[in-house]
């Protein structure tokens, strides 16, 4: 809770289906953050519009169209409702009418907020309710769409389908590979119409990301940045390949399951909305595109060229965690973001970097002062400048043993202990005096 009281300037948007049990813990966070200062925006139906503008530093925003709904009287929104209500097929037609059906409408609430004047500058994080599908373009790299990190929140069992266990709805536990994936395969079937519409609807976005799954249920689980599941370990039924993080479709073939022995590149130009990918990222994918080497691009705010054709060893994702990325990763090559060379540098991965806005003056100068990076010294080097510092960082080990000998420094140091140090010394001093 400290760390993220050290986080006031982002803003934090709640989004939440209109029903009780989805909002209750979301309204519940968003009292304790706002209580600790966090600027708080909560994006949610009419009718807890009153019981959300009670809590002091939260701003209400109210849903509209299909997704603004009173859960207490759902047949007079959704009055087809009826003729499932005591079938199995309910939860079918809840996931398609209800859950999927309001994307739209929840998209573009979420999206107003996003763009607001208010927002449409600053840091933001959206923490939603798993069923909020409105996020789902976002996700999926919708041109259409400001990404910013999402976390989704499960008050409700994983719906995720997994080799370990029978499909959500089953009422079974563990029935064995065989018959687990028998049981699963059924259940992607029963939902095989209603993966073909969100597929439709996901269409007129314009999305560049891959569905991690068919199964719409577990879909709303998968795609987000990070999922938490409001329980205890024990009270789930156990698998044991459940994803990490949402990862691209071609993550297992091209980085963590990769036979080609090449080296993989993480490329990157920052996270400011103003990129411009001819500065640096496409001048990097044509330096690597004839080279041994694997390429992942992590666009965030950049558009490749509707003209441009990737190479056959490059792939483009506008998110991918650091922390799984740079496990496999060989080289980085940046713009100089000063949190971006710490978070390679603990992993012992010597750079690149090519910067020279803001503070990459100051940034990229000591990365080059460590020994473990080569400095461009440019905002936009050319392609051959590139190529040849990616074969000279990747052929000369030295590079790489000084970013290991970092990597055994950093992992020396305790932060949170630091901080801790700080405020225990500065306690002492300043209150001691004044007693």
């Amino acid at each position: 809770m400290g760390s993220m009281a050290r986080q006031k300037d982002t803003h934090i948007v709640f989004a939440s289906t209109p029903f009780y049990g989805h909002v209750r813990p979301l309204r519940s966070l968003a009292k304790t953050l706002a209580g600790l200062g966090h600027p708080i925006t909560f994006i949610c139906g009419n009718t807890y519009k009153s019981s959300l503008n009670a809590i002091n530093g939260v701003e209400f925003v109210g849903l509209e169209g299909k997704a603004d709904f009173d859960p207490d009287r759902l047949l007079d929104y959704f009055p087809e409702r009826f003729h499932h209500a005591k079938e199995t097929v309910a939860v079918t037609h809840d996931i398609e009418f209800i859950f999927f059906g309001c994307m739209n409408d929840q998209h573009n609430a979420l999206q107003n907020v996003l763009n607001s004047q208010d927002l449409a500058s600053q840091r933001v994080v959206v923490i939603s309710d798993a069923c909020f599908t409105g996020t789902l373009p976002m996700l999926l790299g919708s041109p259409q769409a400001r990404r910013v990190p999402c976390v989704g929140v499960a008050n409700f069992p994983l719906f995720v389908l997994s080799k370990n266990a029978p499909p959500f709805g089953s009422g079974l536990i563990d029935q064995g590979l065989d018959k687990n994936a028998e049981m699963n395969a059924a259940a992607l079937q029963s939902f095989s119409g209603v993966s073909t519409k969100i597929e439709e609807m996901l269409r007129t976005y314009e999305c560049t990301g891959q569905l991690p799954t068919e199964f719409p249920p577990g879909l709303m689980e998968m795609m987000q940045d990070r999922l938490l599941q409001l329980c205890i370990p024990a009270l789930e039924l156990p698998r044991s390949d459940l994803p990490e993080h949402p990862l691209p479709q071609w993550w297992r073939s091209f980085v963590a399951d990769d036979n080609t022995s090449w080296p993989l590149i993480a490329l990157t130009q920052g996270t400011m909305p103003t990129v411009d990918p001819n500065e640096l990222i496409l001048p990097t994918i044509n330096a690597c595109k004839d080279l041994p080497v694997r390429l992942v691009v992590c666009a965030v705010h950049a558009s490749l060229p509707a003209s441009f054709t990737l190479p056959a060893n490059v792939r483009w994702a506008e998110w991918i965690p650091f922390e799984d990325l740079f496990k496999h990763t060989s080289l980085v090559i940046s713009n100089g973001g000063y949190g971006g060379i710490n978070q390679a540098l603990t992993y012992g991965i010597p750079m690149i970097i090519a910067g020279r806005s803001g503070d990459k003056l100051e940034t990229t100068l000591r990365a080059e002062l460590t020994k473990a990076a080569i400095n461009l010294g440019t905002q936009s080097p050319s392609t051959e400048q590139i190529k040849d510092a990616v074969e000279k960082i990747l052929e000369d080990k030295w590079y790489k043993s000084n970013a290991l000998e970092l990597k055994s420094v950093y992992a020396q140091c305790d932060a949170v202990g630091s901080f801790i140090q700080v405020i225990d010394d500065l306690v002492a001093e300043f209150y001691g005096k004044c007693q």
